[in-house]
This record gives structure tokens, sequence and C-alpha cells, in this order.
């Protein structure tokens, strides 16, 4: 049966991200890449009306949120593995005689700067963890 002008087609709310339509599945993939919504709107052939339409029902949601963290993952994955090289320059432009005061120096203040920033995310993710113990909550959920 053809569409009526004027009708809209709603997606189901019980739907998961993995039991999106094709076109959606762009869509979340788009918006991954883009970077904001008109431009992933027309890469997706939709309208940004449309788009935003979308980003309000709870499985489409979910499923740019599923991407969004995967993606994040995936580069939390691959900056780790540049911090033993990232670790590595630093040091050795602290030891570096040759080099600047200045380059040594800022080394130094890099690897200082961040060793409080790891202490101060441990000491908040503990703190977290004994908030969410004393009100009953299980890691994870």
């Amino acid at each position: 049966m053809p569409d009526r002008p004027g009708t809209r087609h709603t997606v189901p709310r019980n739907l998961t991200p993995a039991d999106l339509p094709a076109r959606q599945r762009r869509a979340v993939a788009a918006l991954l890449t883009a970077g904001d919504v008109s431009t992933a709107a027309r890469e997706t052939g939709v309208s940004r009306e449309t788009l935003h339409r979308w980003l309000r029902q709870p499985a489409f949601l979910a499923a740019v949120r599923e991407a969004e963290a995967a993606a994040l993952d995936e580069l939390s994955r691959s900056l780790v593995g540049l911090g033993r090289s990232a670790a590595g320059t630093l040091e050795a432009a602290m030891g570096d005689p040759t080099a600047p005061w200045a380059t040594r120096v800022r080394a130094a203040d890099a690897v200082l700067g961040r060793l409080l920033q790891l202490r101060e995310l441990a000491t908040l993710e503990a703190r977290v963890a004994e908030l969410e113990r004393s009100v009953g909550l299980e890691e994870g959920g």
C-alpha cells in the first residue's frame, strides 16, 4: 500500500539496535564519521528532521551510543598501545643533555601532569566503587 502524504513511519519501541532497518544502521555509522547531524543526514539520504526524530527513538539512540562506545574502546586500545612509545619519547627528551632546558622541563612537566591525572582518576574510581558498594550496586550494573 503506498504511503499517504503526511504519514510518518515509526520504529516499534521494543527493537534492539541490531534490529534497526538498514537505513538507520547507515545513519548510525554516518553519525560517527560525519561529526554532525546535517552531514550524517545528507550521507544517509534522509532529512535532518528525520535523523533528529530517529535520535529520539530509544533503539536508535541505543545503537548510536553503542557504536560510540565501541569506537571509544578501539581508540583507547590504540592510545594504550602508543603509551609506551610516548613515555619513551618523554624520557629521552628529559634525559637528553643536548636538548634545550625548555624541552626537558616541558617533558618533565608533561610526565608529572599525567602522573597526577592518573592518580586522581584512580582515586575517583576507588571512591565511586566504594559508594556503589555502600548503596548495594554491583559492578557493571
